[in-house]
């Protein structure tokens, strides 16, 4: 609109243009003075958060003195970020120096010439397209920082990280034709002293991000440990069954648990309750000498995935109240036969345990089991020791009668003499020593010679000798011609036992039928 020709109304016109022009001039350097100082607040915080980023990556050095193998991965992630975050940090402080350099620079104070300039930012960041490259680099970041987060947390750190690449809702060009890109809406004729601290503020926002992403990283070092939250003294004894002159020896420990998280137990297939982190498992013991216990202990994986399980064994003996020597087949020891004793004492273990014995031999067989040899009729005294903390201890002895093996009695087939069937007499092959109702199983006699006679009816009286179990050749015909009535003699029988002794056998007589 062209000012009115009147003198004193052009006048009053330029008045007002120039009062106008003032106030729009102070309003302005109201406006700057703000960046001003919302720009040395920038500063001063992105210096704060270099020092705590720099502290959590001397957090990451000291961890790898305790465990290097777990935090090594995670260090050298965090590396890469701060790597990443630099040549991100450096890039915007470039920027920043080109524009104060396109508006005239720096006073001798250090301040901006030409804070208001609007030409500088717009020349920068459009005509040179530095905003355009500017948004790809942040961008990019982005992307990148996000790829150190753990998948499942990915989503979440997506929407909180502070490094955002955004036009505003108000932001559309000036010709209403469409949205502003992001440069136009950050730089386009914005005042000098604004692009800086807009620049500052992107700064800012690498410095919280990488400070969000190394935080995580240190995080994970001990994300997989378990939170424990009370203790418990933990007692062990050495044994409890002591005897007189052992050392008891008691290891005391403190246990941490979790009064959150109970593990599952198993022990010897049966799971455990456990409550407050503790489950007890009892059972009756039987038999004599080491058994163990076995099992798995699983407890949720704190970051996710498969449960984290344990195996364990643990062994103890079995003895009886006091010491205990038995033979496991009577209270007596056979010539000539391994004879099975159980040897065991209380409190003390089994591997620790030995014996001896005066008359034979004593050989161990396993945890408090022994076999026994004797040679000579009598008595025999089984001597049991142990090695206590380093020193023989004498535990007891028993007496043991040592006997010979029984006699076996004569049989032919099923039969022991007296009467017998003719027709099942003519088929046997010989004569058999057997031992009946014996403690120990597959004791046997060999047959090692005798006299036979074979009384025939209407018959000549026939002889013979053998010398092994089977009917000797001299008397095979008359055997087989045997009839009810007829009679068989055996005497002068020989049978050798298991203590290589040949034994004489009373005579005997088969009448047949």
């Amino acid at each position: 609109m062209a000012l009115p020709k009147d003198p004193r109304q052009k006048m009053i016109n330029i008045m007002y243009l120039v009062l106008t022009a003032m106030l729009a001039l102070n309003v302005s350097a109201e406006i700057l003075n703000a960046f001003n100082i919302v720009n040395n607040s920038i500063v001063t915080s992105n210096g704060a958060l270099t020092d705590k980023n720099n502290f959590i990556y001397q957090q990451f050095v000291e961890q790898m003195k305790d465990n290097a193998e777990k935090v090594a991965p995670l260090k050298a992630k965090a590396e890469e970020v701060k790597k990443l975050s630099a040549e991100a940090y450096n890039y915007v402080e470039g920027l920043k120096n080109l524009i104060i350099t396109e508006s005239g620079g720096k006073d001798e104070n250090g301040e901006l010439k030409s804070q208001s300039d609007l030409d500088a930012p717009t020349r920068v960041m459009e005509n040179m397209k530095k905003g355009p490259e500017l948004e790809a680099k942040l961008t990019a970041l982005r992307k990148q920082l996000l790829t150190f987060v753990e998948p499942k947390d990915q989503a979440k750190f997506a929407k909180t990280l502070p490094l955002k690449i955004e036009v505003g809702k108000s932001g559309s060009n000036d010709h209403g034709t469409g949205p502003k890109t992001w440069t136009t809406y950050h730089f386009n004729m914005v005042p000098t002293i604004a692009a800086v601290t807009i620049l500052g503020k992107f700064q800012n926002d690498i410095k919280n991000s990488e400070s969000a992403i190394i935080d995580d990283l240190y995080r994970q070092i001990n994300a997989k440990d378990f939170k424990f939250d009370r203790i418990r003294p933990f007692i062990s004894l050495n044994s409890k069954n002591l005897m007189s002159g052992q050392t008891l020896t008691a290891q005391i420990a403190v246990g941490a648990y979790s009064t959150t998280v109970n593990p599952t137990i198993t022990v010897n297939g049966q799971t455990i309750t456990a409550t407050e982190g503790l489950a007890t498992y009892s059972v009756p013991v039987s038999g004599l000498g080491e058994k163990t216990i076995s099992g798995t202990i699983t407890l949720p994986n704190p970051a996710g995935g498969e449960p984290i399980t344990q195996s364990f064994t643990e062994s103890y003996n079995v003895g009886a109240s006091t010491t205990s020597i038995s033979a496991d087949k009577m209270n007596v020891l056979y010539i000539g036969l391994q004879n099975p004793i159980s040897i065991s004492a209380a409190g003390v273990p089994a591997e620790a345990v030995s014996a001896s014995i005066n008359g034979g031999t004593i050989t161990k067989r396993g945890s408090g089991e022994y076999t026994v040899t004797v040679s000579q009729p009598g008595k025999a005294v089984i001597n049991v020791v142990a090695n206590i903390d380093g020193k023989v201890k004498q535990l007891g002895q028993k007496e043991f009668r040592v006997k010979r093996v029984p006699d076996p009695v004569l049989k032919v087939g099923f039969n022991k003499g007296g009467s017998m069937k003719a027709a099942d007499f003519k088929v046997q092959l010989g004569l058999a020593a057997a031992l009946e109702d014996f403690e120990f199983e597959g004791v046997k006699y060999d047959v090692v010679g005798y006299r036979i006679g074979v009384s025939a009816k209407g018959k000549e009286y026939q002889e013979g000798e053998a010398n092994s179990a089977y009917f000797p050749n001299s008397v095979a015909a008359s055997i087989r011609a045997l009839r009810p009535g007829d009679e068989v003699y055996f005497e002068n029988v020989k049978v050798k036992g298991p203590d290589g002794i040949v034994r004489t056998m009373p005579s005997t007589i088969f009448k047949l039928n």
